[in-house]
């Protein structure tokens, strides 16, 4: 008799225990599923980050490049043209710096190069003399700006 009354209660505390498994399990594999989700989610806010600091270094260089045109195309060298050639490449660097804490070091090497050229058209101008200045100073920059940016692509990807 007493195993007709013990053989339920092994069933119920086996049963009890498997639940409890399965419920542990289901617990773990949402645990691992939400990791990876907010993993997948900070990855992808972190390049978007990125990829708008790498718009702004850009934009700071192309407002550069404008500079050194107004300069040795444009012929201007007035207070004012030094005034927004100043603040232009500071604002340049400083994007390049943020760039340095946020992408890799080829990124920030390449973004590094085309400042330090961009900062050289303007402080310098271009190498040749000869008319068109706008086309002479775009032709120094573009090497470093095409490296640049085939550096950010292959990051980006």
């Amino acid at each position: 008799m007493t195993s007709t009354t013990f053989l339920p209660f092994i069933g119920v505390v086996l049963g009890g225990l498997v639940s409890t498994l399965a419920q542990y399990s289901l617990g773990r594999a949402s645990e691992r599923a939400e990791v990876r989700r907010s993993s997948r989610e900070r990855a992808e806010a972190r390049r978007n980050e990125r990829v708008a600091h790498l718009v702004d270094f850009l934009s700071a260089v192309q407002e550069a490049e404008r500079v050194a045109v107004d300069r040795y195309h444009h012929h201007l060298a007035d207070e004012q043209w030094q005034a927004r050639a100043k603040q232009s490449i500071d604002r340049m660097w400083v994007a390049q710096k943020t760039i340095h804490m946020l992408c890799a070091s080829e990124v920030n090497e390449a973004a590094r190069r085309l400042a330090y050229d961009v900062q050289d058209v303007i402080r310098k101008g271009p190498d040749d003399p000869e008319e068109p200045q706008d086309e002479k100073v775009w032709a120094y920059i573009r090497p470093s700006r095409r490296a640049f940016l085939d550096v950010v692509r292959d990051h980006l990807e």
